[in-house]
């Protein structure tokens, strides 16, 4: 689990949406990507199982759950490794992942959106590792931006199965 528990607590509690956005080409801390690399079979993990039954239930109460992935080209081994391994699950589970394919990596936080209301601000070193969770619901200005971001993010994105049809 990762952040306060009041970000944790966001997962159960949104209404309506969970939007998520992602810029990074690779994020620490998937043993299953190690496994990927290797040539070895997926492995379930507690974390994984955790996340798809969360996706699973708030699908079945009418939470929107959106997640898109702004990718370069050519992908990274990571990015090849989620889209292929670890997206699949999420989408059966109910998990609408949508991706962007961009020239350039896009500037700006990643972030996590409940009910359009409410916003967490995702910090990352430079090896991809978690380093911070910020509420940032107080700054509409940050608000803002991240609903103008998450608007374009949908706007232009794929759903995951028309980018990697193999997924």
């Amino acid at each position: 689990m990762i952040g306060t528990p009041a970000f944790q607590e966001a997962f159960e509690t949104a209404q309506h949406s969970i939007f998520r956005l992602e810029t990074l080409q690779y994020y620490a801390g998937d043993p299953n990507f190690d496994r990927f690399e290797a040539g070895e079979a997926w492995q379930d993990t507690d974390s994984k199982r955790h996340w798809v039954d969360l996706v699973r239930r708030r699908a079945g109460q009418s939470v929107v759950m959106q997640r898109v992935h702004v990718v370069t080209e050519p992908w990274t081994d990571y990015v090849r490794f989620e889209l292929t391994w670890s997206y699949p699950p999420n989408v059966e589970a109910g998990e609408d992942v949508r991706i962007i394919t961009a020239a350039a990596p896009w500037t700006g936080p990643d972030f996590w959106m409940f009910d359009d209301q409410q916003l967490w601000l995702m910090s990352y070193d430079p090896a991809g590792v978690l380093t911070g969770v910020e509420d940032a619901t107080a700054s509409s200005t940050t608000l803002r931006a991240c609903l103008t971001r998450k608007a374009q993010a949908l706007a232009v994105s794929a759903p995951l199965r028309a980018v990697c049809p193999a997924s």
